[in-house]
């Protein structure tokens, strides 16, 4: 039950985030009049060794993605590069504000009446400290709420759940958003300022400026721009330091991306409140969790006004991330490719072989080819639609030391909480979040510090809430 001291913004967000869902597999053609018509060519197929109904699913797919872009490739938007006059270092601090387009146009997304938007750049700090550029957007509500002890339009930094490990796959480049009602709408119609990153590597991915060519159209075609600059990023390697990969379920990585992005939006926008909660939702759920174990563990004055967070269904971190990978069949799904992909983006001396199969790698590398997001994924790396092999990691990633390492350096569970209230929300029949898990893990936040204040509201007969 919903304990009657929790805070009032806890109870405001919980209703909406009950219904989040994770976007679920495409069941066939249901509709091809999109505003994109890719083909995959003869040579794609045969070099990712799918069958011609699996490249027909995917084409419908991708196409279905790119129909929902709101801007171009991010490698021919504008926005999604630095500006030209910045001389960008990594030594700029984090919450450093490199671009600000005040008023996006909303006419090229799907948002409800009476929200507008608003999208950044600005720096963040990856799982290592090593500063980097990452993309945000701001959506606004037409009546902010007001409260008697807030100055300020009051703040939500919003962790969006799995959207892909691509550069097009951030959620500011989608016309909805990536979660519509299920997140960032119904937080702005309830009259907060919702400050949402793509989290770095998704959105922006260079810290290349602009090429002289891009294009700010919605509807030029995905150019030969993007071709090249995914050629780079999968040729990337330590020494490649122009492309900023997405560490997926990199959890304090991308809670950072959260808090330095409030940070930014607040420097950016003054009539911001110096007050801010952080809600996350899967992927964002380990991020929401991990944002309060970096605000516990920093001095005061690194993210002041931080209130507390909500996590749901917050991914798995440390011994439960290696449990995730090892666990029956998941080496069949699209999960099992993104997170090897994710492991090798923080250790990219790795070679691609020794976490994917050969069958998962051909297709992992179309994916990145063509800008494929998770419905481009979830046709993929489908089991049934498999030729022969349908294990697309190795069924030993989880004893691989990069793994092991990664799950080490990504562990919150243990990890101070602080005094701030963190909320996590779960749902009893969640096949990716064990509730048990969620709850020795909460029960670990408790344990190392009895001041903290961790409360698990779970929900009977629900899956990923």
């Amino acid at each position: 039950m919903i304990s009657p001291t929790m805070p009032w913004w806890t109870v405001v967000l919980l209703a909406p985030l009950v219904a989040c869902q994770q976007i679920s597999a495409i069941p066939g053609p249901q509709c091809q009049d999109f505003a994109s018509s890719y083909k995959l060519s003869a040579e794609q197929i045969a070099k990712a060794g799918i069958s011609n109904i699996t490249a027909n699913n995917v084409e419908i797919a991708l196409n279905f993605e790119r129909s929902n872009w709101a801007t171009p490739s991010v490698t021919d938007d504008p926005f999604y590069h630095l500006p030209s006059n910045i001389n960008w270092t990594s030594s700029i601090p984090a919450g450093t504000v490199f671009a600000v387009e005040n008023v996006t146009n909303t006419s090229l997304y799907t948002l409800p009446a009476a929200v507008s938007l608003s999208r950044i750049i600005y720096q963040t700090t990856t799982i290592n400290g090593t500063k980097i550029p990452a993309s945000a957007y701001v959506l606004w509500p037409y009546l902010p709420r007001t409260f008697p002890n807030i100055t300020g339009l009051p703040v939500i930094g919003w962790g969006h759940g799995t959207s892909g490990v691509v550069s097009e796959c951030g959620p500011s480049h989608i016309r909805n958003l990536w979660y519509q009602f299920a997140g960032p709408y119904t937080m702005a119609l309830q009259g907060y300022v919702v400050v949402a990153p793509d989290y770095a590597g998704l959105g922006i991915s260079t810290i290349k400026p602009a090429p002289s060519s891009a294009s700010a159209d919605p509807s030029s075609s995905y150019s030969s721009s993007h071709q090249k600059e995914e050629e780079e990023e999968a040729a990337a390697s330590a020494d490649n330091p122009n492309r900023i990969l997405h560490t997926y379920l990199s959890n304090p990585s991308h809670a950072l991306d959260i808090l330095h992005g409030v940070r930014a939006a607040q420097a950016a926008f003054p009539a911001l409140s110096a007050h801010h909660v952080v809600v996350g939702h899967s992927q964002g759920g380990g991020a929401a969790w991990s944002a309060a174990a970096a605000v516990a563990k920093a001095p005061p004055s690194t993210f002041p006004g931080y209130l507390g967070a909500v996590a749901g269904s917050p991914a798995p971190s440390g011994a439960n991330y290696l449990t995730l990978l090892s666990a029956p069949g998941a080496a069949t799904l699209a999960l099992a490719a993104y997170v090897a992909w994710g492991i090798r983006a923080l250790y990219p001396e790795v070679a691609p072989g020794e976490l994917f199969t050969a069958a998962g790698l051909a297709r992992f590398e179309l994916l990145r080819e063509v800008g494929g997001c998770s419905s481009v994924a979830t046709e993929l790396f489908d089991g049934n639609a498999s030729v022969g092999d349908t294990e697309w990691v190795r069924p030993d990633i989880a004893g691989h030391w990069a793994a092991r390492a990664f799950a080490k350096a990504t562990d919150y569970v243990g990890e101070d909480v602080g005094g701030a209230p963190l909320l996590v929300l779960q749902g009893t029949e969640d096949p990716v979040v064990v509730p048990a898990q969620t709850a020795e893990s909460a029960r670990r936040a408790c344990g190392a510090n009895p001041e903290s204040a961790v409360e698990v509201v779970t929900f009977e007969g629900v899956t990923h809430v």
